[in-house]
C-alpha cells in the first residue's frame, strides 16, 4: 500500500512539474483576420459592368495585404492542478532531498538586519554548495535576504507558501530558514 502510494506521488511530481511549465508558456500566435486589418473600407470597384469579379473590400482574403482566413488564435495553456496534489507533490519532492542530504536548515539568514552578500556568501561556501545551485526557503517576505542573494549565482529565494515541486527539483540544494522549517513541520502535522 505505501508503494503504491510512493508511486503516485512520483507522478504527482512529474504531473506537478509539467502543471507548472504549461502555466508558463504563453501562447502568442495571432494573426489578423480581415476585419482586424488596417484599411478596406471603400469597395474597390462598383457591383456590376466592368467585367470584373466582384470585390467588397480590399483586405478580404484573396488579396495581398488581406487578413487570413483560418488564422491562428492566442491559445491559453493553462489548467488547475487540485491543491492537494500540489501539495503531495511538494512534500513528495522534500522527501527526495531530504533522503538525498541536500535539506539543510539555519538560524540566522531570515534575520540579517541589512543587506550582506558576504554573510550568504561566507554561510554557503561554509557549507560548500556556493556556485552549486541553491533554493533558499524563508517564512514571509524578507527583502534583505533577496537583496542578499540577488548577486550570488544559481541561488533564488522564494517563501515557504510560494514553495512548488518544479522550484524545489530544479536547485540541487535547499535551504530552510528556521522560520520556515518550524512552520513547515507545524503545517505537515496538522
Amino acid at each position: 500500500m505505501a508503494e503504491d502510494k510512493e508511486k503516485n506521488a512520483k507522478h504527482l511530481v512529474l504531473e506537478a512539474l509539467y502543471y507548472q511549465e504549461t502555466n508558463r508558456r504563453r501562447g502568442t500566435a495571432k494573426m489578423k483576420t480581415r476585419g482586424e486589418v488596417s484599411g478596406g473600407g471603400a469597395k474597390p470597384w462598383r457591383q456590376k459592368g466592368t467585367g470584373r469579379a466582384r470585390q467588397g473590400s480590399t483586405r478580404a482574403v484573396q488579396w495581398v495585404g488581406g487578413g487570413r482566413a483560418l488564422r491562428q488564435h492566442p491559445r491559453d495553456y493553462a489548467y488547475r492542478l487540485p491543491k492537494a496534489q500540489r501539495q503531495l507533490a511538494v512534500r513528495s519532492s522534500l522527501r527526495y532531498r531530504l533522503q538525498q542530504g541536500k535539506l539543510i536548515a539555519v538560524e540566522g539568514l531570515d534575520a540579517l538586519a541589512t543587506p550582506k552578500t558576504k554573510a550568504v556568501r561566507s554561510f554557503m561556501e561554509g557549507a560548500g554548495i556556493l556556485g552549486k545551485g541553491a533554493l533558499i526557503v524563508s517564512e514571509g517576505n524578507r527583502p534583505n535576504l533577496h537583496l542578499s542573494t540577488r548577486n550570488l549565482p544559481k541561488v533564488d529565494v522564494t517563501e515557504r507558501r510560494n514553495l512548488s515541486a518544479g522550484q524545489i527539483l530544479q536547485r540541487p540544494n535547499l535551504i530552510f530558514t528556521a522560520g520556515a522549517l518550524e512552520a513547515l513541520i507545524k503545517e505537515v502535522s496538522a
